[in-house]
C-alpha cells in the first residue's frame, strides 16, 4: 500500500523521536547507574536475589546490614536483572522488551504496508511514557512485553490459549498490576470457550508456580513485600493528575479507536483492562508507567485498523501533532529541555561519582547511587519506607530507621532536596521524606554542602545535599 506525503512526514518525525529515545536508552545503559528514582531498590533486590534473599529481613551482600529492603515486586525481574550488573542486565532486558512491543505493533499493522506499519511502531517507541520507562531498571517493560505477547497469541485466527495463559502467568510474576489484564483476558476467552479459558488458566498457574519455585517460592515475606507494602492510599486527585497527562499523550489514538472500533476483540479486552490499570494510578507513587498498558493497547488497536488509517490524512497529521506536543511538554531526558518537569525526569547516572567520595555509612535518598558504587544501601527505598510508615501500620523497619538516625548511626545523609525547607519542595519529595524522619535528621545532622551534577543551559541543575552529624 502506497503511503501518502502526510504519512511520510509522520514517519520521519516518529523515526527522529525513536532515535532520540533509543540514543538516550543507550546513554543510560553506558552510564551504569540510576536514571529514575526507585531503580536502586530494584538493583539492590536483584543482587540479593542471586542468593534467593530478596525478601529476607536484614539479608545483605555488603559490609552493612540493611534496615529496609523494599523488594516490592514479584521475583521474576529481580532474577533476570541479577544475572550480571543490574544496571546493565536489568536495563538491557527492559530495552529488549520495549523493542519487542514496538515490533509487535509493526507486525500487527503490516497489512498497511511497511511505511505505515513502521510509523505506528516508531511513534509508540518515541512517545513520552515509552521514552521514560522503556529502559527503566524496573519490571514494567518486561511485564508489558509478556502481556502484549499474550494478546497477540489470542488474536490469531487460531488462538494459542495455552501460550497466552503462560505469558500472562509470567507477567503476573513480574508485576502485580499484570493480574488485571490477565483477569480480563480470561473472562474474554471464557465467554466464548470455557474449556479453552481453563486451559489458559492452567498454563498460567503452572508458569507462575514454576517461577515461584525456581526463585523465592510462596512465602509470607513475599506477600508482605509485594502486596502489603504496595497497598498505599488511593486518592482521586492523584488519578486526575495522571489522567490529564494521559490525555495529553494519548487523546488521538483513543479517539481513533473509539471511531474505528477494531474487530480484534483480544485487543479490545486488553484496552478495557488497560483502563483499569490507569485507574489504579490514583495510588501514591504512581506515575506515567500506569498508562504503559493503555499506550500499547491503543497502538495495537491503531495497528489493527492501519489499512483504513493509511487511506486518510487526519490520523497521521493529528498523531504527529500530539507526538510533538507530548515530547515538548514531558520528555524525561535531562539533556533535553521540556516545558514541564514531570516527576519522572531522568537524572544523570554520573551523579554516582558525587557519592563515591563520601566515606562511611550513608543514608542516600537515591540508593542507586550507592549500589552503582558497589556499596549496600541501609534503606533502599525511602519513598516506600515513608509511605508505609505514614499508614500507621506496625513494621519493625519503621522505628529502626528513626532510632538509627537519632543515634547518629550514619556518617552522612544525602538528599535531593534541602530538608530544612522541604515544605516548599515538590510533592514527591515530601512523599519520600516522612515528617518524622525529617525532624530526626535535622535534630542530629546539619547540612555540610551541596554538590551539583548535570548543569546545562535551559536544564535544571541536579543537586545533592549532604548532611553530617552536629
Amino acid at each position: 500500500m502506497r503511503a501518502s506525503r502526510s504519512w511520510w512526514t509522520y514517519a520521519i518525525v516518529a523515526a527522529a523521536f525513536a532515535v532520540l529515545a533509543v540514543g538516550h536508552w543507550l546513554w543510560a545503559l553506558a552510564g551504569d547507574g540510576p536514571v529514575l528514582y526507585g531503580e536502586g531498590a530494584v538493583a539492590h533486590a536483584a543482587i540479593l536475589a542471586r542468593d534467593h534473599l530478596e525478601y529476607t529481613f536484614t539479608a545483605r551482600y555488603g559490609d552493612v546490614t540493611p534496615i529496609f529492603t523494599a523488594a516490592n515486586y514479584p521475583p521474576l525481574y529481580f532474577h533476570l536483572a541479577g544475572v550480571a550488573d543490574p544496571f546493565i542486565a536489568g536495563r538491557l532486558v527492559s530495552i529488549l522488551a520495549s523493542l519487542f512491543v514496538a515490533g509487535a505493533i509493526v507486525w500487527r499493522a503490516r497489512a498497511a504496508g511497511a511505511v505505515v506499519a513502521g510509523t505506528v511502531g516508531l511513534a509508540w517507541l518515541g512517545s513520552v511514557p515509552v521514552m521514560q520507562w522503556g529502559p527503566a531498571l524496573k519490571p514494567d517493560a518486561v511485564a508489558l512485553a509478556l502481556t502484549v505477547g499474550a494478546v497477540l497469541a489470542l488474536g490469531r485466527e487460531r488462538p494459542m490459549h495455552a501460550l497466552s495463559g503462560a505469558l500472562v502467568g509470567l507477567a503476573a510474576m513480574t508485576k502485580p498490576t499484570a493480574l488485571l489484564p490477565a483477569a480480563v483476558l480470561f473472562i474474554f476467552v471464557a465467554r466464548r470457550d470455557p474449556i479453552a479459558a481453563l486451559r489458559a488458566l492452567g498454563a498460567g498457574v503452572v508458569a507462575a508456580l514454576a517461577v515461584a519455585l525456581l526463585t523465592e517460592g510462596p512465602s509470607k515475606a513475599l506477600y508482605v513485600h509485594v502486596f502489603d507494602w504496595n497497598a498505599l492510599p488511593w486518592r482521586i486527585e492523584l488519578l486526575v493528575g495522571l489522567a490529564v497527562v494521559a490525555i495529553l499523550v494519548l487523546a488521538v489514538p483513543t479517539a481513533t479507536i473509539v471511531a474505528t472500533r477494531p474487530a480484534d476483540s483480544a485487543i479490545a479486552a486488553y484496552g478495557i483492562s488497560a483502563i483499569g490499570v490507569l485507574l489504579l494510578g490514583g495510588r501514591e507513587g504512581a506515575t506515567l508507567n500506569y498508562f504503559l498498558d493503555l499506550s500499547a493497547a491503543l497502538a495495537l488497536g491503531a495497528a489493527a485498523v492501519a489499512p483504513r488509517l493509511a487511506m486518510g490524512r487526519a490520523y497521521p497529521v493529528a498523531s504527529l501533532a500530539q507526538l510533538v506536543v507530548g515530547v515538548a511538554l514531558l520528555n524525561p531526558f535531562p539533556s533535553v529541555p521540556s516545558v514541564l518537569q514531570p516527576t519522572g525526569k531522568w537524572s544523570d547516572p554520573s551523579r554516582a561519582a558525587l557519592v563515591r567520595e563520601l566515606p562511611g555509612t550513608l543514608l542516600v535518598e537515591d540508593s542507586g547511587l550507592l549500589v552503582a558504587n558497589g556499596r549496600e544501601p541501609i534503606v533502599d527505598d525511602l519513598f516506600l519506607w515513608s509511605r508505609v510508615y505514614a499508614t500507621g501500620r506496625f513494621f519493625l523497619e519503621g522505628e529502626r530507621l528513626l532510632v538509627a538516625v537519632r543515634a547518629g548511626t550514619f556518617d552522612a545523609i544525602v538528599s535531593e532536596v534541602e530538608l530544612d525547607h522541604i515544605d516548599a519542595g515538590p510533592g514527591y519529595e515530601r512523599q519520600r521524606w516522612n515528617s518524622d524522619l525529617v525532624t530526626a535528621v535535622l535534630e542530629r545532622y546539619q547540612m555540610l554542602t551541596r554538590a551539583y551534577g548535570l548543569c546545562q543551559p535551559l536544564v535544571r541543575c541536579q543537586q545533592l545535599y549532604v548532611y553530617t552529624r552536629r
